[in-house]
This record gives structure tokens, C-alpha cells and sequence, in this order.
């Protein structure tokens, strides 16, 4: 309800909130995948009344968890993600396939069957479908949800190398203590509407100390 959102480039900006809050959604609107009842709004400067079909290909996105076949390898997975894309060059899938795989820490399991891979290897595996070309932003929604502490280093520490490089991070999560450790902005919704938003170092400073 009356969002607004603004995500600087080159940013990790945390999309905070609690379960129900209207993160999902959000970000469903943001890739197209259902429209708002009103309002506008662009990605990477490409409004929703002119169609954002032509910024997607500069997007990537894991959102509500990745979705693959159990019975192909990781590497069989991500070749029919590349496949679908009708923008993607095939004469470089299998050298784009290799790069994905190696960014996420997957390439030694990528002859491994999917259902064979760990909670956090499925969540890194999703997180590679959106790698297979140069993206300016990534969108994921609660990547670290149901991961152990290992785990959930390894997607922090993955989200962190992806902004390295110079691509956007939009990462929505439930947990403040997560976000705060690999985000620069920050905004929180709250039964769908935005409570804040400006730098972790804004947030902090709003914080009242108790014992």
C-alpha cells in the first residue's frame, strides 16, 4: 500500500519484514509476475507502462525458493534454465553454465543429481540460474530461509561477492540481524506498508538502548 521504493545502483539493499508482510508480493510485482490494482514503478529504468520484458534479461531472481528436477544433475538443471531464455547465446551456455556454477561453489557437484544436494546447495543452485548471464540487479527472496549457520554463511558470503562485482542486490529477509551484516540500504515493511528506508547506519541510529 503506497510503497516507495528506491534502490540505489550498486547497492544491498535489505527488504525487511515479518512473514506476510508484502515482501513477496513486492517482488513478484517487480519481475511482472502479477500486476499492481495501481501505481507505477521501473526497474533499472524501465517503466511498467512501457513493458519490462526488456530490462528482465539484465535481471536475475530466486524467488520463493528454486524449483528443479530432482532426477537431473545441476549442471542438466541450469541447461534447461539457459534453454528457455530466448535471449541467451547457446553457442556459450556451457562456458556460462561452468562461470554460474563456479560463483556459487557448485562446479566439483554439478554431475550430482538435484535431489542429492543439500538445503543450502539447492538455495545457491537457484541463486546460479540467475548468474547464467551478466545481470545488473539480482532479486532474492529469503535466500538463507530454513538454511543451518553454515549455510547461511555461504549465501552471505555469496550475496557479498555478487555486489563485488558491481550488480545491485535486492535481498528480502525476516531477519534484521542477517541484513545488517551484508547490506548498505535498508527499507522494512509492515502489514504491507513501508515503515523505513535509508542506510543500515540511519537504521542504527533510530535504535533506543534498554536493560
Amino acid at each position: 500500500d503506497h510503497i516507495d521504493l528506491a534502490v540505489p545502483a550498486g547497492s544491498v539493499y535489505g527488504f525487511l519484514g515479518p512473514n506476510g508482510s508484502g515482501k513477496t508480493t513486492t517482488i513478484r510485482m517487480l519481475l511482472g509476475l502479477i500486476h499492481p490494482t495501481q501505481g507505477s514503478f521501473s526497474v533499472l529504468g524501465t517503466s511498467a507502462e512501457q513493458g519490462i520484458d526488456a530490462a528482465l534479461p539484465r535481471v536475475g531472481a530466486l524467488a520463493e525458493g528454486p524449483a528443479f528436477y530432482l532426477f537431473m544433475t545441476g549442471r542438466q538443471n541450469l541447461a534447461r534454465c539457459d534453454a528457455a531464455d530466448r535471449t541467451a547465446d547457446l553457442a556459450t551456455s556451457r562456458a556460462r553454465i561452468d562461470h554460474a556454477l563456479d560463483q556459487v561453489g557448485l562446479l566439483a557437484a554439478a554431475e550430482k543429481r538435484y535431489r542429492a544436494y543439500s538445503l543450502g546447495m539447492k538455495q545457491r543452485l537457484g541463486i546460479a540460474s540467475g548468474l547464467l548471464r551478466p545481470r545488473d540487479l539480482m532479486i532474492l527472496d529469503e535466500p538463507t530461509n530454513g538454511l543451518d549457520p553454515q549455510g547461511t554463511r555461504e549465501i552471505r558470503s555469496l550475496v557479498k561477492q555478487i555486489a563485488a562485482n558491481g550488480t545491485t542486490v535486492f535481498v528480502s529477509s525476516h531477519l534484521l540481524a542477517e541484513v545488517e551484516q551484508i547490506c548498505s540500504h535498508v527499507g522494512v515493511m509492515s502489514s504491507g506498508h513501508l515503515v523505513f528506508q535509508g542506510t543500515m547506519a540511519q537504521l542504527r541510529g533510530r535504535g533506543e538502548r534498554r536493560i
